[in-house]
């Protein structure tokens, strides 16, 4: 598992809230320019929704794309 992809594919998603959706609605199409293995398009899939959600919400918003304008 190229777990520097995974981790930058996570971390895009809780800053970058257009993205975040994208993954939520289908990780293989969101995650087409990454080089990522099956396995790991899998898991990336079925991550919980609202716990990425949460997270991100946790975040300063001065580190997310969307700063001040609030969460998905």
């Amino acid at each position: 598992m190229s777990l520097d992809v995974v981790q930058q594919v996570i971390g895009r998603a809780i800053t970058d809230a257009e993205f975040c959706q994208q993954l939520i609605e289908g990780a293989r199409s969101a995650c087409a320019a990454y080089e990522l293995t099956d396995d790991e398009l899998d898991a990336l899939d079925a991550l919980d929704t609202e716990s990425l959600k949460a997270f991100a919400g946790t975040l300063d918003p001065r580190l997310s794309k969307r700063a001040g304008r609030g969460f998905i």
